[in-house]
């Protein structure tokens, strides 16, 4: 079953580029080190709401996404979140029985 992650971060906005320094290296990571298990993984800055970022991801399972949590790089982000002024932070999972392309 794949798992999809929607997470929304909303931080003050001069935090910004702090939060892209290491968010890129995240992303980076995780799309290496973990190819064969994480199938999609984004952060998204809202250019229409200043201070706003969006978390895509999708994993190819629940293990996936648990060995995901104990990587050092998600251990770096955590770290790094610490010097970030987070207003608030919304997450839903997702179990996804099949997708693919959308048919209009």
């Amino acid at each position: 079953m794949t798992i999809i992650i929607g997470a929304e971060i909303r931080i003050e906005p001069e935090d910004m580029p702090k939060i892209r320094q290491f968010a890129s290296v995240m992303v980076e990571k995780t799309v290496t080190l973990e190819k064969d298990t994480c199938i999609s993984y984004a952060f998204s800055e809202d250019f229409n709401d200043p201070g706003l970022v969006r978390i895509f991801e999708v994993w190819e399972s629940d293990a996936a996404l648990a060995e995901h949590f104990k990587t050092q790089h998600m251990a770096d982000f955590q770290e790094g979140m610490k010097g970030i002024r987070v207003k608030g932070v919304t997450a839903n999972r997702y179990e996804v029985g099949s997708y693919g392309p959308l048919q209009r």
